[in-house]
């Protein structure tokens, strides 16, 4: 009798744990291959990239328009998630002035992202008035609203702040 207790136990010890080695966990699928989604892939070629000092600069210029566009195209004002979803005291701002500036910014040989970075975008316009917007960090990358109101050429200055050290790139914006 004792002995078909044990069989008892055993078989059903063996039957009421398998199923949990059959079950997912989460380093099953986070795979060493996959990554975020790369900007390039999801916005197209950039406004300016550039190479500075080690560090690997894209930025994406956008009318307000169209970056409402792409949000909805990519699902993003629709979003149910509420975590994946900007408060609305950081997406009003975001859609204030006329236009949209997303900066990616990466360690130029592993391709890393850059940790605790800041940036800053400095503005010429046309009519040689300066102003200077902070980006704010956003997922993997940086976003920001600017106010081109004027028609013409725009000099624009990109500045990443890595470690107390400061990194730029400039480029020309026209605005018809």
């Amino acid at each position: 009798m004792k002995i078909k207790y044990i069989f008892l136990s055993t078989f059903l010890t063996i039957g009421l744990t398998l199923p949990m080695f059959g079950q997912q966990n989460q380093a099953d699928t986070i795979k060493p291959g996959m990554k975020m989604h790369d900007m390039s892939s999801m916005m197209g070629k950039p406004t300016a990239e550039a190479i500075v000092e080690g560090l690997h600069m894209k930025v994406w210029l956008m009318t307000q328009e169209q970056h409402k566009k792409m949000k909805e195209e990519m699902g993003m004002s629709k979003m149910k998630d509420t975590s994946m979803k900007m408060n609305k005291a950081m997406m009003d701002p975001m859609m204030a002035g006329t236009h949209h500036i997303m900066l990616d910014v990466k360690d130029s040989t592993s391709g890393k992202e850059i940790a605790n970075a800041t940036a800053q975008v400095l503005i010429v316009s046309p009519s040689k008035n300066n102003s200077s917007v902070d980006l704010k960090s956003m997922m993997n990358h940086f976003g920001g609203a600017l106010t081109l109101n004027e028609k013409g050429e725009y000099q624009i200055k990109v500045s990443v702040t890595v470690a107390g050290f400061s990194k730029s790139t400039q480029f020309k914006y026209v605005v018809e």
